[in-house]
């Protein structure tokens, strides 16, 4: 076999970002992650999807007045990344709280109608909301965020979504009204960890500009992906390039799938799955009307809010803090729906989950 891979970027066992199969596959995720969003353009940062988050926040947030919508941990890091960074102007946090207080009551988003007040009063400049917590499977619904959206844009502000954990209900971003929304393929897409999809308005695209960053500037990484959609190369730092023509795959799996039909069998899953665990006793975080379908988060016992399943086979993640004040004696267990192997098998899902949940409470 010949030696032919000399470039100063790679070796002969990975696939070089000049290589046409990388470049039909980064053109693909990105068309792919436009549509399904209705964005008017997408690009890819590579890393994590909390790299995608700062890169975001590095671009809008510097000197501006800044809303954060907290539902739990993930959300926070809002919060934790502007304040890192030193960017903003002012950071105001309106938290979800327990609708009674009592050890096991659910927790809902601040009232949007709180929102819209604090947006108006302080004149949001930035507005950052989660689609879906995954510390407490909390959905905001469409109406939720289309009215923040149309209250941030009466104040001349932007609506930064972040819908990592969504799985595939994709925002529409035309008719829900966001100017950004981020997402990222190991939840939504089925696949591996490598960065973050940020999806954005044409308004949005064209006012970029030069951030505090280099390796998450999203400007840069803009125009790394325009030339990508173009089929030219462009660097700016080191793609995962193996990754995302994996990923890709995935990707027009989804696609192939439907979006619609994605989104339809992501709810009948969460609602088989959340009836399933009321009926053997393990209440909801999240209260009704904002039970996510694609992370579910119950109240749970010290063993199993560690993530330990007593030898049932099936992995879940631990509980984690809220950072909502919540009671000392918070416990819950984490279990994520997303993923095309449950999707295209709901009834399966369903019975091996639920049947794991129902030995345990035996046991």
């Amino acid at each position: 076999m010949p030696h032919t891979e000399f470039s100063v970027v790679y070796t002969a066992h990975a696939t070089h970002h000049a290589a046409p199969e990388f470049m039909e596959a980064f053109k693909l995720t990105l068309e792919i992650a436009q549509e399904a969003y209705r964005a008017g353009s997408a690009t890819f940062v590579p890393g994590t999807g909390t790299g995608g988050m700062e890169s975001v926040a590095r671009q809008l947030a510097p000197g501006k007045r800044c809303l954060v919508v907290r539902n739990g941990l993930f959300s926070f890091r809002w919060s934790a990344i502007l304040d890192a960074a030193q960017i903003a102007r002012e950071v105001r946090v309106l938290k979800a709280r327990q609708v009674e207080d009592a050890p096991t009551a659910p927790f809902a988003p601040p009232p949007v109608d709180e929102v819209v007040a604090a947006i108006t009063e302080q004149r949001s400049e930035v507005v950052f909301v989660p689609q879906v917590e995954t510390s407490a499977g909390m959905l905001l619904p469409d109406d939720y965020l289309t009215r923040v959206a149309e209250a941030t844009h009466a104040v001349g502000g932007l609506l930064v979504v972040d819908a990592i954990a969504a799985g595939p209900l994709f925002v529409d971003m035309p008719t829900v009204g966001a100017d950004v929304v981020i997402s990222a393929p190991q939840k939504t897409w089925s696949g591996t960890p490598c960065g973050a999809m940020v999806m954005m308005t044409d308004a949005v695209k064209a006012g970029l500009a030069p951030t505090s960053s280099f390796a998450l500037d999203l400007a840069y990484w803009t125009r790394v992906a325009d030339s990508g959609r173009a089929m030219k190369v462009a660097y700016h730092a080191t793609l995962p390039t193996d990754t995302i023509i994996a990923n890709s795959r995935m990707m027009a799996a989804v696609r192939d799938l439907g979006f619609d039909t994605a989104r339809a069998r992501q709810w009948e899953l969460g609602t088989r799955v959340r009836g399933g665990l009321a009926d053997l006793g393990y209440p909801s975080v999240a209260a009704p009307g904002f039970e996510s379908p694609s992370v579910v988060v119950v109240y749970a016992d010290d063993a199993l809010a560690t993530g330990d399943t007593g030898g049932t086979g099936i992995r879940v993640s631990n509980g984690v803090p809220l950072q909502l004040g919540e009671r000392p004696d918070y416990r819950a267990v984490r279990i994520g729906l997303f993923g095309l192997s449950k999707l295209t098998d709901v009834d399966g899902t369903a019975r091996d989950l639920l049947g794991a949940f129902a030995a345990l409470r035996r046991a």
